[in-house]
C-alpha cells in the first residue's frame, strides 16, 4: 500500500480541494498534514500492540494500513491496550479504502524463450500451476504448459527460484489466502509442521512457506526490495502489488512485452478444473509502461462481515472471476473512540477521520475517485455495500466542528 498512500491518498488529502479534505480553508489552526511511513502490514500491526510488542497511538501512529486486517485475537491485542475500558471496548475498526491486485513476477531462465498464444511474449499460469510452483510440486520451467505456453531454449530445463518477501507482508496474505482456495490441502512447512496456506496466511506464520518450495528471500523488507531481487535473479518468480511491479522498469516494457525475459504473468479467470482456461491480466491496460488500473472492479469478494467492526482476515476473491482473480483489499485500520487509548488526542481523531472520509469520496478529487489508475482499483459497489464502510465510518467515528482542528503529523 506505500504508493498508495505516498502518490495519491497523502497528497490528495494535504493538497485537495475536496470537500472531505483539508486544504487550509476550515479553521483558526492551519491545516493539518498526514504523511505515511512505509513498512509492512506486520510491523504495522506491531505498532498497535500485536504480537507482544508495545503499543503507539499517538499522532506519529494514528492508523495502520495492512492487506493483512486483525484476526480475532490480534483485534483482542491490540484492544487490551485501552486505558479507560467501558461495558464495551472501543473497537478497532477494519475499513477496506481500495482493491489492489497481486502480480505474479517472472524472470525468465537464461537462453530461455517463452510465448503463450493468450499472451505473446510471456507465460500465463493455470491456477494448479500456479500453487504448484510455490508448493514446491512444479520445480521445473519446462513443466509450465497452461494455455498454450511454449518455452524453448536450453536454459527452460532449469530449476525455479521462488522469491518471497523478508517479512510479514499484505501482499503475501492475499497471495497464499488465493493459493488456498486452489488447493486446501496441507503440506509440511520450513518449520516442519503440517498446515495449510490458510494457516500460514497470518500472524507469525505470514513468513512461512513450504519446505519443498525452498523459497529465497531479500535482504531488505518490503515488495519493493523483492521486484529488486526477482529482476536481478534469472529463473526468478515472485509476487507483488501491481503498483510496486510496475515501478521497476525491468517489468514494464514496450507495449506487449514481447521476446522480453521479465513480465508479470496474466493467470487463470476461469477456476481450476475448466476445459476451456481463460486468463486475467493483473492490469487494465495489459503489460504497458502507461498509467492502469488493477484489474479488479468485477471481483466479488466473500466472507465480507456485515460490519467493519468485525474481523476482515478472511476476505478473499475466487478462482474463477470476470477479470483478474488475485485481487485483494487494502485496510485503514483506526479506533471508535481514540480517547481510549494512550497517548491521543482530539486532534489525532478529528485529522484521522477527515482523512478516511477523503479517501472513501468517490466525487470531486475523492480519494475514491484519484485511485484508480496509479495501478491501484476503487472499491467495488458491492465491497462498499457489505461493509458500509463509509456510513458506518462516519458513525464511528463522529468529531466535533472542523474549526478545532490543529496541525497534525500521522504516520
Amino acid at each position: 500500500m506505500k504508493l498508495a498512500y505516498t502518490t495519491v491518498f497523502d497528497p490528495g488529502f494535504n493538497t485537495s480541494s475536496n470537500p472531505a479534505a483539508c486544504n487550509g480553508s476550515h479553521g483558526t489552526h492551519g491545516k493539518p498534514t498526514v504523511s505515511y511511513t512505509a513498512t509492512s502490514s506486520g510491523a504495522g500491526l506491531e505498532s498497535w500492540g500485536v504480537n507482544g510488542h508495545p503499543a503507539s497511538f499517538g499522532a506519529t501512529n494514528a492508523f495502520v494500513a495492512t492487506e493483512e486486517p486483525p484476526n480475532p485475537a490480534q483485534r483482542a491485542e491490540i484492544e487490551n491496550n485501552e486505558t479507560s475500558k467501558g461495558s464495551a471496548p472501543a473497537s478497532v475498526l477494519s475499513i477496506p479504502v481500495a482493491q489492489e491486485s497481486i502480480a505474479v513476477i517472472v524472470h525468465l531462465p537464461a537462453s530461455c524463450t517463452a510465448t503463450s498464444a493468450s499472451a505473446p511474449g510471456r507465460l500465463v499460469l493455470g491456477n494448479q500451476t500456479l500453487e504448484g510452483i510455490f508448493r514446491g510440486t512444479i520445480s521445473k520451467w519446462s513443466a509450465i504448459l497452461d494455455g498454450g505456453d511454449q518455452l524453448t531454449g536450453l536454459g527452460c530445463s532449469s530449476a525455479i527460484t521462488r522469491v518471497v518477501r523478508l517479512d510479514s507482508a499484505g501482499s503475501t496474505h492475499i497471495l497464499k489466502r488465493y493459493l488456498n482456495l486452489i488447493n486446501p490441502a496441507p503440506f509440511k512447512t520450513e518449520t516442519a509442521k503440517e498446515q495449510t496456506w490458510g494457516e500460514v496466511s497470518e500472524g507469525g506464520a505470514n513468513t512461512v512457506w513450504p519446505a519443498a518450495a525452498a523459497v529465497v528471500r531479500p535482504a531488505k523488507t518490503g515488495d519493493t526490495a523483492e521486484v529488486a531481487k526477482v529482476a536481478e535473479v534469472a529463473g526468478s518468480i515472485g509476487y507483488a502489488s501491481l503498483a510496486n511491479a510496475r515501478a521497476n522498469a525491468a517489468f514494464v516494457p514496450p507495449a506487449g512485452g514481447s521476446g522480453q525475459a521479465t513480465f508479470w504473468a496474466p493467470v487463470q479467470d476461469s477456476g481450476t478444473t475448466a476445459t476451456k482456461e481463460k486468463f486475467g491480466d493483473p492490469s487494465t491496460g495489459g503489460e504497458t509502461a502507461g498509467a492502469s488500473t488493477a484489474n479488479c472492479a468485477k471481483v466479488k469478494y466473500s466472507s465480507a462481515p456485515p460490519s467493519v467492526q468485525e474481523t476482515w482476515q478472511a476476505v478473499t476473491t475466487a478462482t474463477k472471476e470476470k477479470g483478474y482473480t488475485l485481487c485483494g483489499l487494502a485496510n485503514q485500520l483506526v479506533l471508535t473512540k481514540f480517547s481510549a487509548y494512550p497517548g491521543t488526542s482530539l486532534e489525532e481523531e478529528l485529522t484521522a477521520s477527515n482523512f478516511l472520509s477523503f479517501e472513501l469520496e468517490k466525487k470531486g478529487g475523492g480519494g475514491q475517485q484519484l485511485i484508480a489508475g496509479n495501478g491501484y482499483a476503487a472499491l467495488p459497489k458491492k465491497a462498499r455495500q457489505s461493509g458500509g464502510q463509509r456510513h458506518q465510518a462516519g458513525r464511528l467515528l463522529a468529531t466535533s466542528p472542523g474549526n478545532s482542528r490543529r496541525s497534525v503529523r500521522l504516520d
